[in-house]
């Protein structure tokens, strides 16, 4: 990726990226070093719409998922994420202030402080909020939705049993795993577009949404 932007301390930047390549290599197929890539690339493409710290967004990106779920234990994963992310800056050599406002982005953005009741209050939150939505969203959503219900033992593929305008009302949980990657899109993936902030994000999420609605109907079909 090529970072134009003179804001940006690329020096500090390549080391944030050399360290999340590292950690993330034992995590789940779907929290790999591509997963926090395509993230940042999401986070790149909104931002020229939005007014932010873009280098505070990227390190936010790299270093959300840097714990995992099996490794987090009693603390939620972004919880435990957004505490690495600040001794791995530290270490690097970022101000408190810049580290503060990576801890507060990783920890608003997530999904599981939106389901939560607590919502990104920065620019810089909201932008690593949908960049990280769209992710779970299109091709690459329907591809790591069954990575991680493999990751997480899922006994079945799954049926289309569930209409797909109106999908039952999401009650995803970090503690809870979808008996089947299907039913996750019911819990969770056909909810996002709703949970979009930004306006560029919205674009995004709409072509992905119909993308996932075209699939769940071709599976079906298969099915029947």
């Amino acid at each position: 990726m090529n970072y134009k932007e003179t804001k940006i301390r690329k020096d500090y930047l390549k080391k944030v990226i050399e360290y999340a390549r590292r950690k993330t290599r034992s995590s789940d197929l779907a929290h790999r070093f591509d997963h926090a890539e395509c993230v940042a690339r999401n986070a790149i493409r909104i931002s020229k719409r939005e007014k932010v710290d873009l280098e505070i967004v990227l390190v936010a990106a790299y270093l959300h998922d840097i714990v995992s779920r099996r490794e987090s234990r009693n603390k939620p994963h972004h919880v435990a994420s957004a505490e690495r992310a600040k001794i791995v800056l530290k270490k690097i050599g970022y101000d408190e202030d810049f580290i503060k406002k990576v801890y507060d982005a990783i920890v608003e953005a997530s999904y599981e402080s939106w389901i939560s009741g607590i919502k990104p209050r920065s620019r810089e939150a909201k932008v690593l909020h949908d960049a990280d939505l769209l992710e779970a969203m299109g091709a690459r959503g329907i591809a790591r939705a069954f990575a991680f219900a493999g990751a997480y033992d899922s006994r079945e593929l799954g049926e289309v049993n569930f209409d797909l305008k109106h999908p039952p009302k999401s009650i995803a949980r970090e503690s809870i795993v979808d008996p089947s990657p299907i039913s996750h899109f019911a819990s969770k993936l056909l909810h996002l577009r709703n949970m979009i902030l930004t306006r560029s994000g919205k674009k995004m999420a709409k072509e992905k949404h119909e993308f996932m609605i075209k699939f769940l109907k071709q599976y079906k079909k298969e099915m029947s």
